[in-house]
């Protein structure tokens, strides 16, 4: 199969023209992709030679989509993982919409948050999400509600969380989750309101704030399994 694939997969170089190019490679995609059980991994191999093939950055933008899906449904997605590395060049090779970028930072994080030693780059690719809704309008914040919570929750049981970031030749470490619009809308949810108030607690309240918010939504914390040794301070590394 892997052979068969890879010689049709070159006649893609031969195409007349972009469009064309690109509606072969989705008719090779979507034949790869039908059966995701039956041999994964030679599946991978293909679309990775057809992702190389394709000099159309959209069409390799798709491609990949592909990948992502297929290592899911196929059952090894930490074939995929090793690419996220590459991810910033990815998306800027790309020139993709924010939208576009959301479907693929979702994806990312998803996939990263059940393989063991990658919690921080799955959260890494929550918040680049979430950022991703910076500019977009009121009425799409909704959809990004859930991830918000997770990233909060995430975020206060683990607050070595901090996003590292260059100032002049000094590395500084913050916290940027208070400040995005996808994040920020949960101050106002009747549901998730006191999940905001305690990524207040953490990142610009007192040591005192915490007892008093356990005292009084200790249903949110019980629910979210937070338990009491997150009474000690956290602090942004230095």
């Amino acid at each position: 199969m892997e052979c068969i694939f890879t010689v049709i997969s070159n006649l893609v170089s031969e195409a007349t023209s972009p469009d064309d190019a690109l509606a072969m490679a989705d008719q090779i995609a979507n034949k790869l992709t039908a059966q995701p059980i039956e041999k994964p991994v030679s599946r991978i191999k293909i679309l990775f030679h057809l992702y190389n093939v394709l000099e159309s950055p959209y069409g390799r933008f798709l491609i990949f989509k592909r990948f992502l899906k297929l290592a899911v449904a196929g059952k090894v997605p930490e074939l995929i993982v090793p690419t996220f590395k590459r991810m910033d060049s990815f998306i800027q090779e790309w020139n993709v919409s924010e939208s576009d970028k959301r479907d693929i930072f979702l994806s990312a994080t998803n996939i990263l948050k059940d393989q063991k030693g990658y919690t921080k780059d799955s959260y890494t690719f929550l918040v680049k999400y979430l950022a991703t809704f910076a500019a977009a309008d009121s009425s799409y914040l909704n959809e990004a509600k859930e991830e918000a919570v997770r990233a909060v929750i995430e975020f206060v049981k683990s607050p070595d969380m901090f996003q590292k970031h260059r100032s002049g030749d000094q590395s500084i470490y913050r916290c940027d989750l208070l400040d995005m619009p996808a994040v920020k809308q949960l101050e106002r949810d009747s549901k998730y309101a006191p999940v905001y108030r305690l990524l207040e607690i953490f990142l610009t309240g007192r040591l005192s704030d915490y007892p008093e918010f356990q005292a009084a939504d200790a249903a949110t914390l019980k629910n979210y399994g937070i338990d009491h040794a997150m009474e000690r301070a956290p602090q942004a590394p230095l």
